[in-house]
């Protein structure tokens, strides 16, 4: 049977998990400005950025599963 995840930190996970899902959104179209300008520098950047909240995406995604089980 699953859980219902209804208490504070579930909902947490999962307003966080949705803000970072929203901000890579955004996050890819400044990456492809920087690329449409030639920035180099501010590709690194983004890329950077993307990835590391892709990682906290991922954290929040996997804590969220285990307090659903």
């Amino acid at each position: 049977m699953v859980k219902l995840c209804l208490d504070d930190n579930c909902y947490n996970l999962t307003k966080q998990l949705a803000k970072k899902l929203e901000f890579l959104s955004h996050a890819k179209g400044y990456l492809d400005d920087a690329s449409k300008c030639d920035s180099e520098d501010s590709e690194r950047v983004w890329k950077t950025i993307i990835a590391d909240e892709e990682k906290h995406a991922d954290l929040l995604r996997t804590q969220l599963a285990i307090e659903m089980k």
